[in-house]
């Protein structure tokens, strides 16, 4: 059998384009239908779906605006749960510099017991809070030193004297 050349013209190649901008409006249409019916802030009123959600429209977001420019000069200072207790009062949680983190609890006596051991060794250790997959988690650190070269080359002794299974190097606190 022969190839046979389907010949293509200008009315073909009108039909394809005309077809390829239809579904390019179908599917932008379709997207954004899609995407204000998935906005949980915007309520339908009367059938219709607002694009402006209702607590903008009435000025919310003004006054938090006013409320966060109001408290720029104010100082500013972190729930006692960032900090681990005692951290402050004893050795202070570090402001700069680089830790090693060796451990992480879901509970914050664990992270302090360990916090407490590691003090109890005379070591930097601090415990820090973390939000990780919205689940509150309490990191154990061991401070105490000035640049990453230098904690990277103790990670290997302090992960021996503490049991860390995975420490890593983290920039404090």
């Amino acid at each position: 059998m022969k190839d046979q050349l389907i010949p293509l013209t200008r009315g073909h190649l009108f039909a394809l384009g005309a077809m390829s901008v239809a579904l390019a409006c179908l599917s932008f249409f379709l997207g954004v239908t899609v995407a204000e019916r998935g906005r949980p802030e915007a309520e339908p009123v009367n059938g219709v779906v607002p694009l402006v959600a209702a607590e903008v429209r009435e000025g919310t977001l003004e006054m938090l605006l006013a409320r966060v420019s109001e408290q720029q000069g104010a100082d500013v200072s972190f729930p006692s749960e960032l900090v681990g207790a005692g951290a402050a009062s004893e050795s202070g949680v570090p402001t700069g510099g680089w830790s090693i983190q060796v451990a992480e609890y879901p509970d914050v006596e664990s992270a302090d017991r360990l916090v407490a051991e590691l003090r109890a060794a005379e070591m930097q250790a601090y415990r820090v809070a973390a939000l990780v997959d919205g689940h509150a988690v309490q990191r154990v650190r061991v401070s105490g030193y000035a640049s990453r070269e230098g904690a990277l080359s103790e990670m290997e002794s302090v992960a021996s004297r503490t049991g860390a299974t995975a420490p890593r190097v983290v920039a404090a606190p």
